[in-house]
Formats: C-alpha cells, structure tokens, sequence
C-alpha cells in the first residue's frame, strides 16, 4: 500500500514537472499576428527567420521604424545559414507573413483586424520610391482563398512559437516555411501558401537596390500588405483600397549587408478636401501676390 502510495506521488509529481516544461517552452517572444520574415534559399539546407513584432505596429506606422531587428549573425552563419556573403547569393530569397487567427467567425476583430486578415509581403525588383509601393500587389481572393491562406501562413509562422524560445529560428530543410514557399526547377518562387501565384518573395543578387528613402544599401526589399477576410465587424479597420479578398498596401521591409531590418511607413496622401483647401490657399496667395506687385 505504501509503495502504490509513493508510486503514484512520483507520477504526480512528474505530471507536474512535464507541464512545467512545456509552459517554458512556449516563446515568450512571440505572439499570433507578429510579422515573420524569413530567408530561404533555393536547394539550400536551411530557413533562416526573425519575429518583427506585432503587425498592428506596421499597420498603425505613420514614421519609419529603423533598425528593428538586426540577423547579420544569423543569416552568414556558415552551418545554419547561408555563408558570409549571403547578400550576394541570387538564390536567396526573403519573405514576410503574419496571420493573428484562422478562425472563420465574422464577428469578432482584434485590433480592428478580423479572423483570417492576413498580412504578406511581395518582391520589389527595383529600389522605387520610399513610402510607395513597387509592387504589383494583391488582390481578387475568395473566402475559401482566404481560409487556405490564413491556414498556411500559420503552419508556417506558428513555428516561432513552439521551435524557439527567442525572437529568431533556424531550421533545416524540413521546415514549413521552405515548404509553404516552394520553387520550380529553375529557382523562382512558385505559389506561395497555396493562394499566392509568383510567391512573395524578393530575390538578393549580386548587386544592392541603392538607397531607398532613408536606408542606404538596401540589399532585398518587400512590400508589405494587408488583406481581410470581411468587413463585418464592428471597429474593423478599413484603410483606403480595403475591400474583402484585397490587398492595401502597408509599407516596405528593407535590410541591408549587415543585417539590418527597417520598415519604411508610406507616404500619407492628402484628402481630397484638403487637397481641395491647399489648392485654395495657394490660388488666394497667388492672386494675393500678384495684386500687390501689380499695385507697386
């Protein structure tokens, strides 16, 4: 009787100290709806990603964000990444992607993003202008699109949570963000999450972008955007050029030979109603002006 005692206190006890374990393995530094940007290279053994933060914080960015996180180390790591001069290499490749839930209720928002807005990214080939978008952007998906898109992105970006304790993650050639972004026998990007033809990635090479706004270097760059699900819910945001199944264009992820990720936040466009008033303005101080050298 003692023994069955003793024994089932051990099991208690070892009970306990398993969920312990697995509380800690949970990442502290990551939660549902981070932006994830990743690299990959194409027959390449290893994915190499970084948690970016909240994607409400790129949404709500009125001001660049320099300098958020820095993957030198990680990215020329000669194992588990792509060798010292990873910039260079044209069959590297980097991408971004954040989805908060995959649930498929149209009532509920976080943040005024509903279930299933999803946040992506797509390649700039050239520098472009700073705070616009030099992309062709996203657009046209179905609720069942949005669905699959929402479910994939997650498989993929749920690996910051339960494969790593830090803000980065290096994994081998297993990994869903390798498979969620496969190539074709040539080394482009194919469809990317099963919805987004072309992929959404930006190539690196053997030359820079230059210098795009206030980050000089630029090595890869990737236009970010956001896409909902529905409209629905009440305090949902809607930005101009939001529609159901549409892309809006968020701003731009650069990252330059050290390793430096910034964010570069769009140009606000003016109102009509204030475009309508500068224009007045201008008109009447013109006239203004012109009445006066008149006069002299």
């Amino acid at each position: 009787m003692t023994k069955n005692i003793l024994s089932t206190a051990i099991l208690a006890a070892a009970g306990v100290a398993l969920s312990a374990s697995s509380a800690m393995a949970q990442n502290t530094t990551y939660a549902p709806g981070d932006v994830v940007l990743y690299f990959e290279q194409y027959l390449g053994s290893n994915t190499v990603a970084v948690n970016l933060g909240s994607a409400v914080t790129f949404r709500n960015a009125t001001a660049n964000i320099l300098n958020i996180a820095n993957i030198g180390s990680q990215l020329s790591n000669g194992t588990t990444g792509f060798g010292s001069s990873w910039y260079d290499s044209t069959s590297l490749w980097m991408g971004a992607a954040a989805v908060r839930s995959t649930g498929t209720t149209t009532t509920s928002q976080v943040n005024g993003d509903p279930n299933r807005t999803l946040y992506i990214s797509q390649g700039r080939s050239t520098a472009g202008t700073a705070g616009s978008a030099n992309s062709a952007g996203w657009g046209g998906f179905s609720n069942g699109d949005m669905s699959s898109g929402a479910t994939n992105i997650n498989n993929a970006v749920n690996r910051m949570e339960t494969a790593s304790l830090t803000t980065t993650l290096v994994e081998g050639a297993s990994s869903n963000f390798d498979n969620q972004n496969p190539f074709n026998i040539l080394g482009q990007p194919v469809t990317s999450y099963g919805i987004f033809p072309g992929g959404v990635m930006a190539n690196f090479g053997a030359s820079n972008l230059g210098t795009l706004g206030a980050v000089s270097g630029v090595e890869a760059a990737v236009d970010l955007y956001r896409i909902l699900a529905t409209t629905n819910p009440s305090g949902t945001i809607i930005e101009s050029g939001d529609g159901v199944g549409n892309g809006s264009f968020q701003g731009t992820f650069v990252i330059n030979s050290s390793g430096d990720v910034s964010y570069l936040a769009p140009v606000a466009v003016p109102e009509p109603t204030t475009m309508g008033a500068t224009l007045v303005l201008g008109l009447v101080a013109g006239g203004i002006r012109r009445r006066r050298r008149a006069t002299a």
